[in-house]
């Protein structure tokens, strides 16, 4: 009994002896590695710090040279309109499209000068109509010529860029014709299939959206449900669960030396898995679409966080004049959430820094 009580002991003070050691070991190890810890924060903390300081600075800063720069240039447009209000020569004109080509390409994010250009765009057609003789009259059409295509370059570079964040096509229609532009991703273009189960759904159809082989046995289709029920208390297809998608139909009622009209039409197309379903119409607007609109202003928003717009590339005319008039139309849909700060980029950049470990920065 004396030597398994003296066994016991020395176990428990071998136990004793090792938890002492353990203690001190990490006694030892905390106090080294806890203040690492809360270095690395105060560190992680400070490189936030400056990286909101600096974006808070820089934003600061660039905002005020755009307020300067622009009551500047606003300034030096109206003043330009004020001196030459009587004359209204060639010379005055050049001076107000150079101002305004300025306010489009440093501003173009923050202000749509849509109706300056539209304004200076007549009075050129007025004055070329006005024209006395035929090198007036060419040197005011080279001056529409001139405004015309500085809109049609910065409404290009929007497109460019907002294809990055989107998709888009580009499509010709004539007066009368009607044309459906599915608003869906390419990925999803190559993957939905119509009702057949076999054909792939395209861009740009010509005709209607909703066609007369297009009914659904389920629920009503082709009739603007705005409840989730219609009046005859059928659900309609918006309670049933389908994945949504989006289409606009395009129905061209003019074509115009610089413009087109447009009726649009949106749908919601219903999907289960990747077959075709049906489509629920929303009501139609009218949408005047010219060279002077810009896509960062000029959008239309839609449900399910998008918004499209329309560009117009080109019109092109026959010997009959209006009835044989095609206009190129680029139609683009992009995330809603782009429409922001100018540099909002910059600052998801910001973000991704502020949540990587300090290992990987």
């Amino acid at each position: 009994m004396a030597d398994e009580a003296r066994s016991k002991k020395d176990r428990w003070d071998k136990w004793e002896s090792f938890a002492k050691t353990l203690a001190g070991i990490c006694a030892a190890v905390g106090a080294i590695a806890i203040p690492w810890f809360i270095n690395q924060y105060t560190e992680a903390n400070r490189k936030s710090q400056v990286y909101v300081q600096m974006m808070t600075e820089r934003e600061k800063s660039d905002t005020s040279i755009r307020e300067n720069m622009f009551k500047a240039l606003l300034d030096g447009y109206l003043q330009t309109l004020k001196d030459d209000v009587k004359r209204e020569d060639l010379e005055s004109f050049r001076k107000r499209i150079v101002f305004l080509e300025l306010l489009a390409v440093n501003f173009q994010e923050f202000f749509n000068a849509k109706p300056l250009f539209e304004e200076v765009y007549g009075k050129l057609v007025k004055h070329r109509h006005e024209a006395k003789d035929e090198p007036s009259r060419r040197a005011w059409e080279e001056l529409e010529k001139k405004i015309t295509g500085i809109s049609k370059e910065t409404a290009s570079r929007q497109a460019t860029t907002l294809n990055t964040i989107g998709d888009s096509v580009v499509f010709t229609m004539r007066k009368h014709e009607v044309g459906c532009v599915r608003l869906y991703e390419k990925v999803d273009i190559e993957t939905l299939r119509k009702r057949d189960g076999v054909t792939y759904f395209r861009n740009f159809e010509d005709g209607e959206c909703l066609r007369g082989g297009d009914i659904q046995e389920q629920g009503k289709v082709g009739t603007p449900t705005p409840m989730s029920r219609d009046r005859d208390a059928t659900p309609s297809l918006v309670t049933k669960g389908y994945h949504r998608q989006q289409s606009i139909e395009l129905r061209v009622a003019e074509v115009r030396e610089t413009g087109v009209s447009v009726q649009v039409t949106v749908y919601t197309d219903f999907f289960d898995g990747s077959t075709y379903v049906g489509s629920e119409p929303g009501r139609g607007f009218p949408v005047d679409v010219s060279y002077f609109d810009l896509p960062y202003m000029d959008n239309i928003k839609l449900a399910e966080g998008n918004r499209f717009a329309l560009v117009l590339k080109g019109i092109y005319r026959g010997s009959d004049g209006d009835e044989s008039a095609e206009a190129d139309i680029e139609a683009i849909r992009f995330r809603n959430d782009f429409m922001s700060l100018r540099d909002r980029p910059l600052f998801e950049e910001m973000l991704k820094k502020l949540q990587q470990s300090p290992s990987t920065r």
